[in-house]
């Protein structure tokens, strides 16, 4: 077997198994486009902000997932507790069967991966209905790295104000930071300002919307 051919099976099986951990799907898991945050906030079952205090992983049913366990500083949309776990689809590095084999499904590229100890502000998708696997909203872009009073994602924030429309005048605070066309965030102010947009339902109410 050729090395275009390992990659195409490899491809495939990844394909597979996607399917098979009820990951949203595959078109989504493999989508590369830019979300921008009315598209986040669209997408997102539940909002969180803590520290990454655990990470694991292993099987279940046969799927590789990495298992990640927050202490929650603050819960922005729903009600997560002092700690919260969810599992992603795919191991944290290669790791060798019971029969000998190695299995590589590892987190697919473009999805978030976690360091013990970092600082988060996740964007997730409702888990899966039939594993419960869960993943952050736009992969990557829906998951936000906190350092000291800074916030991004791994994307610098690129776009994530782009074609977004607000129906109501912003506080001066928040009308700077929606203004600024990347890099990192006041993570104060766009903590404020995700938090009033859940609990006043401006998504819902049409106060913030994707320009037409």
């Amino acid at each position: 077997m050729n090395s275009i051919t390992r990659r195409a099976a490899r491809v495939l099986v990844t394909c597979a198994c996607l399917l098979a951990a009820g990951v949203s799907s595959v078109t989504h898991a493999m989508n590369v486009k830019k979300q921008n945050l009315v598209d986040l906030l669209t997408h997102t079952d539940s909002i969180v902000v803590g520290t990454v205090a655990e990470k694991t992983d292993g099987f279940q049913d046969g799927l590789p997932y990495t298992e990640i366990t927050l202490n929650v500083g603050q819960s922005l949309k729903g009600d997560h507790g002092m700690t919260y776990t969810f599992r992603q689809f795919g191991l944290i590095a290669p790791r060798k069967a019971d029969d000998g084999r190695i299995n590589m499904m590892v987190t697919p590229a473009g999805w978030p991966t976690y360091t013990v100890g970092e600082r988060v502000m996740l964007f997730l998708h409702e888990p899966a209905a039939r594993t419960g696997f869960q993943t952050t909203a736009g992969l990557v872009q829906g998951k936000f790295m906190l350092h000291k009073d800074r916030v991004a994602n791994s994307t610098n924030n690129a776009d994530l104000f782009s074609r977004v429309e607000f129906k109501k005048a912003l506080k001066p605070s928040l009308a700077d930071l929606v203004n600024q066309p990347g890099g990192a965030y006041a993570a104060e102010e766009f903590i404020e300002l995700v938090r009033t947009a859940v609990k006043e339902k401006w998504i819902e109410n049409g106060v913030m919307t994707n320009a037409q």
